[in-house]
């Protein structure tokens, strides 16, 4: 019976693989080539200068030097504003992605001061991308914070509350991306190899990143976490997404700036203008250095582990990654409620393997003959596929129950939004 299962199985993980390669493309849109918009050193300089001011961008056309997308710049945190260690704890942060338009293609950027105790709940969110299953073949996974009412999100730049303005929020979302070029698609096979995209951890506010869903045609399924320690756990994760965030944010930018500011120097003009220009690209270098505030090595990962991978460094299992690491520090510190001790995870970004690598640029017949070498992978690492993660957050006790059963809930936009029904928040 066991030569007949294993041959099938390899069958099914090669079709698996395929489909999967296959299955996020869409079909290109009709009409002229884009015209990109490179920010210069200068202008991104500028920025930091004026970093209280929105920043509005274009989704499709603005790029950064070196031509990775503007809109898809991480997070980070501005730490001589921020106070970690207050006796009322906050963090301020850039980049938070509040507004503009997915309809006209245009993308804002915000500085928020985020409230470290001030999380209520946490949800670990899969997104199908896809319409193979039940559920998706093909789901993207992100973590989502909702704040008490009394303890929000506060939107720095977006409206003084003296004068009736409301810059408030009460759920953001952070979502880890391969850092592409505007309308370049993600590419499952590709992104086996680590040197094809850069790792960016964005955040959203919730209703931003929901929209954009919507208008996609896909739904929220949350599954509703449980740590120890009660809110302090959940604050517990928030700290460590933002701490692992911004060194990952750091890592990704500097390694863009250097690469971009030497292609730029070797190309620059021998005039008075390209020493002004020479130190921008140091400025800039300089605010995106790195910011250590730990001597925790799971939270200040590795260079090498730094780069985007299907398998090891996706959205779903960098989302894990934060929750086991969170659940390693509450248990260093005697928090263990709840949990099933002998079902928790290692906080883990795997190794990399040669056949992991080979699928990037490998056809079917490649596929078929490194299919047992992924089985094997997905029965030692079953978070492989996202779809699989909330049944092993179940078995650790991670997460919240309802008469029994795992509390999952399904958002979409014509039924129940995070926010209401989309007939109750429009103006008639």
């Amino acid at each position: 019976m066991r030569k007949i299962l294993f041959p099938l199985l390899v069958v099914v993980v090669a079709v698996g693989i395929f489909l999967m390669a296959r299955s996020d493309k869409e079909v290109p849109e009709m009409g002229a080539q884009r015209k990109t918009r490179m920010l210069t050193a200068e202008q991104l300089l500028a920025r930091v200068h004026q970093k209280e001011n929105l920043m509005r961008l274009r989704t499709g056309t603005d790029v950064l030097p070196g031509g990775n997308a503007a809109a898809m710049v991480p997070v980070m945190i501005d730490w001589e504003e921020s106070r970690p260690w207050a006796e009322d704890p906050f963090v301020i942060v850039h980049n938070l992605n509040h507004g503009g338009n997915p309809v006209d293609g245009t993308t804002v950027f915000c500085t928020a001061r985020i409230p470290l105790n001030g999380v209520e709940a946490v949800e670990f969110i899969l997104v199908p991308l896809d319409n193979i299953g039940s559920e998706g073949l093909i789901q993207h996974g992100q973590l989502r914070f909702i704040f008490a009412k009394d303890q929000p999100v506060e939107l720095l730049n977006y409206g003084d509350p003296a004068s009736g303005s409301d810059p408030f929020l009460y759920d953001i979302v952070f979502s880890w991306e391969a850092w592409r070029p505007p309308y370049e698609e993600y590419d499952v096979m590709r992104g086996m190899n680590p040197a094809a995209y850069q790792l960016s951890p964005r955040l959203f506010s919730g209703p931003t990143r929901f929209l954009d869903e919507a208008l996609g045609g896909r739904t929220w399924t949350a599954f509703r976490l449980r740590l120890p320690n009660g809110r302090a756990g959940l604050s517990e994760l928030l700290k460590v997404e933002l701490a692992i965030s911004d060194g990952v944010a750091r890592h990704s930018i500097s390694k863009i700036l250097k690469q971009s500011e030497e292609e730029w120097a070797a190309q620059a003009p021998d005039s008075a203008g390209s020493g002004a220009s020479l130190a921008a690209w140091k400025a800039l270098r300089a605010v995106a250095a790195p910011h250590p505030v730990t001597a925790d090595t799971m939270i200040n990962i590795k260079n090498q582990d730094l780069a985007y991978q299907t398998l090891l460094r996706s959205c779903a299992t960098m989302a894990l990654y934060t929750i086991n690491v969170t659940v390693d520090r509450l248990v260093a510190t005697g928090h263990t409620e709840g949990l099933n001790m002998d079902n928790l995870m290692n906080p883990e970004l795997g190794e990399q393997e040669k056949w992991m690598t080979d699928l990037a640029s490998t056809d079917l017949k490649g596929i078929f003959l490194r299919a047992p070498d992924a089985i094997r992978y997905l029965r030692e690492h079953p978070e492989g596929w996202p779809k699989n993660i909330p049944k092993q957050l179940e078995k650790a006790g991670l997460l919240e129950l309802e008469n029994g059963k795992v509390k999952k809930i399904v958002y979409r936009i014509d039924k129940v939004t995070p926010y209401g029904t989309l007939k109750g928040n429009l103006i008639k």
